[in-house]
């Protein structure tokens, strides 16, 4: 073999290396792109400010794009497991499901949700949402134009004070 062939060969590996390494990076690029959606949930909320008291308990959603392209929330709901082996898997049907009517008036759905954005939404807290939390497994959902199943995080189990059972 020649200087000059393996000169050719040498720069033809060091091409095909760079050139696999490009395509991977843009694959791993293309893949990671897109809104990515976290979501973190509270019980036991209350609505303070204003001229009347609210003596509700909420349950408050709160959700940041942490992607590089928005999104639209469409829905805000609860999706309830009497096993963990069935929320697990998270093709199984759900015990129970339901979605809330009108989780923020600051931000109505459908909310269209910027990267870097912050959406907040609330619900409810009634006497069948704090059975559900201690009893199985449930989980707050909020759904969007890019994620089928939606975005879930699993409320703890509410424990109720004296406080939560008055209201």
């Amino acid at each position: 073999m020649t200087t000059n062939e393996m000169w050719t060969l040498g720069i033809a590996a060091y091409a095909a290396v760079i050139s696999t390494f490009v395509l991977g990076w843009d694959a791993y690029k293309w893949l990671e792109s897109g809104p990515k959606v976290r979501l973190t949930s509270s019980s036991g909320m209350r609505v303070l400010g204003g001229m009347q008291v609210d003596p509700a308990t909420y349950i408050s959603a709160t959700a940041v794009n942490l992607g590089d392209r928005a999104t639209t929330i469409t829905n805000l709901g609860f999706v309830y497991y009497a096993s963990w082996i069935k929320a697990l898997l998270r093709r199984s049907r759900p015990d129970q499901a339901f979605v809330v009517t009108m989780p923020s008036q600051a931000q109505p759905i459908p909310f269209r949700f910027e990267p870097g954005a912050q959406w907040m939404g609330l619900a409810e807290q009634d006497e069948d949402i704090v059975r559900m939390s201690r009893d199985g497994y449930l989980f707050v959902v909020l759904y969007h134009s890019h994620g089928g199943n939606g975005v879930r995080y699993r409320l703890a189990p509410i424990q109720v004070s004296d406080s939560t059972s008055e209201a």
